[in-house]
């Protein structure tokens, strides 16, 4: 990345006066390297160095993030704080600008390697040591966020019929609050979704009554009138450990004894939800004593994480 460091400096002119006198003219210049006034200098290139977070609980709302990059074969790390309610973790948007005025960048040369417990400390490290640190002093910060939740059942969001205009009208076969893209049990019957396929070609549709309805959307797999959720004689919610004879019960039509006590519980779900941050900023100046970055555009980086989730529908 091409940034603009100025320096500013002085210099002393020595002025004879009646010759016997020297008087020193202090004025006040900027060191030049370029026709702009500004040295073009080759840094703050963390390509290849992750970006990483501090404290994101999962299941709390909160709005102070810390970003960071630790980059140990130079010495150096960036980190960036921002204190915003916005919901740039949990759901996808652009968000910003965020100013640095109100937030924090700074970039840091150590005399040593960070390492991985630098940052997210209650207490500073003692070492490495600081041997320059830049401070954001003006800029706005602009993060775009990707959500993507998935129940890798082995069947495409898309063929589950998500609605990527608006989640919410995203199909629900089982009526449960879960569309079926994130939902380990697209039909409520507490046989998931991924053992309802073939197991060896999850392109071929299994339908045991030939309904015309798949086996993972049918809440009475064997077409014997009594719901699939309903052959569970065991009462621990898993029918397809419910025998007899050598077919599970929900896929033998000549099986109909039903649960009894009448089963009320659906199984817990996960899902895995990966959040996709990508942070820039613009018109960046990060100053350190006499010396100014200058940074037109500058991509701090991408920040990824990936987390599973786990929920129980209401019955």
């Amino acid at each position: 990345m091409t940034l603009k460091i100025r320096f500013n400096a002085q210099i002393v002119i020595p002025i004879f006066v009646n010759m016997k006198k020297l008087l020193y003219l202090i004025i006040p210049i900027a060191l030049i390297g370029c026709d702009d006034g500004d040295l073009i200098v080759e840094d703050l290139d963390f390509d290849g160095a992750a970006v990483q977070a501090c404290d994101i609980p999962v299941d709390e709302v909160i709005s102070d993030y810390l970003f960071y990059i630790v980059d140990d074969s130079d010495n150096e790390t960036t980190s960036l704080a921002i204190n915003t309610t916005n919901p740039i973790i949990t759901e996808s948007g652009t968000y910003g600008p965020f100013s640095l005025t109100t937030n924090n960048f700074e970039y840091r040369k150590l005399n040593g390697s960070a390492g991985t417990t630098y940052y997210c400390n209650d207490v500073p490290p003692s070492s490495p040591t600081t041997v320059q640190i830049f401070t954001g002093e003006a800029g706005s910060v602009t993060i775009e966020s990707i959500i993507i939740e998935d129940d890798n059942d082995g069947i495409d969001a898309l063929d589950e019929g998500i609605d990527l205009n608006d989640l919410s009208l995203s199909l629900d076969t089982d009526g449960d609050g879960i569309p079926n893209y994130k939902d380990m049990d697209d039909d409520g019957d507490n046989v998931f979704t991924e053992d309802e396929l073939n197991s060896t070609d999850s392109s071929i549709v299994v339908d045991t009554d030939g309904d015309g309805i798949p086996n993972y959307l049918d809440n009475d797999d064997d077409g014997d009138g009594i719901l699939t959720i309903q052959e569970d004689l065991n009462g621990d919610l898993v029918p397809a450990n419910d025998i007899i004879g050598s077919v599970a019960n929900y896929l033998n039509d000549q099986a109909t004894t039903t649960a009894s006590p009448a089963i009320t519980e659906y199984r817990p779900h996960r899902y895995t939800n990966t959040a996709t941050l990508n942070i820039t900023i613009e018109d960046l100046t990060a100053v350190s004593n006499s010396r100014e970055i200058i940074i037109a555009s500058y991509n701090f980086g991408t920040y990824v994480r990936t987390i599973i989730i786990s929920e129980t529908p209401t019955f």
